[in-house]
C-alpha cells in the first residue's frame, strides 16, 4: 500500500524526499560548521596558552578603559609589571603598549603594529626566535634601543637577508635589530609576523604615553587562577588606593567565549532544521 502511494504521486514523494534529504544534510552541515568555528576560535584564544591573566587600565566589567580617550584613573607602569613579579605562582610578567609607526630599514617602509614590552614576553606567550636572540634583560626605565621583528616584517623589509645588526627606524626613533621571530600566522584577523617588538620603556617614549595599555601574567601549571588572580588584585589596589583596573582570567574569557559559541551553533543548527520541518509537513500532507 505505501509503494503504491508513494508511486501514484510521483513528483510529491520526489519533492518530499528531497525536503527531508536537504534539511538532514543542511542540519549536519551547519551544526558542523557552527562547531568547527566553535574549535578554531579557542585554539585561537589558547594558542598562547591558558595560563594567562590580562590587567588593563580602568575598572569595568570587560575589557578596561580605552586608552585612546582621556581618564582619570590612574595608569598601569612598569613599577607595577614589576610589583607584580612578587605575587605567588606568577612566573612572568609581560606589559604591553601597543601603536602602529612607520618603519624604515633596507631603503624600504612600512607601517605596522609596534608592540612595546619586556623579555618575559617570550616566555609568557611561548614565542620562539628564528634567528638572534630577544630583547635583553636590560632596567626597565633605561632599555636601550633593540627592535626584533616579525617573519613577515623581516622579510618585507629585507627579503632573504639578514637583518641582525642592521638599523632602522621606528616612528622617531632609530633601533638595532637583534632577532627575528619565527612565523605565527593570524590572531583573530592580526598578523602577529607583521609586528615589530621593541622595550616598553621605548614604546612608551615613542607614543608618548604616561602608562601601559596591559600586563600579561603567566602562572605555574595546576595554580588556582582565581587565588593568583586575587592576589595580583590586592598588590595592585594597595599600589593605587583602589581598584581603578580590570582583571580577567583566560578561564572567564575562554568560559564566556564558548556559552557563546554554543549558542551560535544551535543558532544555525535550528535554521537548517527549516528545511527538515518543511519536509515533514510535506509527509503529513501526503
Amino acid at each position: 500500500m505505501s509503494w503504491r502511494a508513494l508511486s501514484a504521486h510521483r513528483l510529491r514523494s520526489f519533492l518530499t524526499l528531497l525536503g527531508i534529504a536537504v534539511g538532514i544534510a543542511a542540519v549536519i552541515l551547519l551544526t558542523s560548521i557552527g562547531e568547527g568555528l566553535h574549535r578554531f576560535v579557542l585554539a585561537e584564544f589558547t594558542q598562547f596558552g591558558t595560563n594567562v591573566i590580562g590587567i588593563t587600565p580602568g575598572r569595568t566589567t570587560t575589557g578596561g578603559a580605552n586608552p585612546g580617550f582621556p581618564s582619570s584613573v590612574r595608569p598601569l607602569t612598569l613599577a607595577d609589571a614589576q610589583a607584580l613579579r612578587r605575587v605567588p605562582q606568577v612566573l612572568q610578567v609581560a606589559p604591553g603598549v601597543t601603536g602602529n609607526a612607520e618603519v624604515e630599514g633596507n631603503g624600504r617602509l612600512r607601517r605596522v603594529m609596534v608592540y612595546g614590552t619586556t623579555p618575559t614576553l617570550i616566555e609568557a606567550f611561548k614565542l620562539r626566535i628564528r634567528s638572534g636572540r630577544f630583547l635583553p634583560p636590560d632596567d626597565a626605565d633605561s632599555a636601550r634601543n633593540f627592535v626584533v621583528l616579525g617573519a613577515k616584517l623581516q622579510r618585507e623589509l629585507f627579503g632573504a637577508d639578514s637583518p641582525l645588526g642592521t638599523r632602522l627606524r621606528v616612528g622617531s626613533l632609530q633601533f638595532r635589530v637583534i632577532g627575528v621571530l619565527q612565523a605565527r600566522g593570524q590572531f583573530l584577523g592580526i598578523d602577529l609576523d607583521d609586528v615589530a617588538y621593541i622595550p616598553a620603556a621605548r614604546a612608551l617614549e615613542l607614543f608618548n604615553r604616561d602608562g601601559l595599555m596591559e600586563i600579561n601574567l603567566s602562572y605555574a601549571e595546576g595554580a588556582n587562577a582565581h587565588q593568583v588572580a586575587n592576589a595580583a588584585k590586592a598588590v595592585l589596589a594597595a599600589r593605587h588606593g583602589r581598584e581603578d583596573f580590570t582583571l580577567v582570567t583566560q578561564e572567564d574569557m575562554l568560559r564566556t567565549l564558548s556559552n557563546i559559541l554554543d549558542v551560535l551553533t544551535m543558532a544555525v543548527a535550528a535554521l537548517g532544521s527549516i528545511s527538515l520541518l518543511v519536509g515533514g509537513v510535506g509527509i503529513v500532507t501526503t
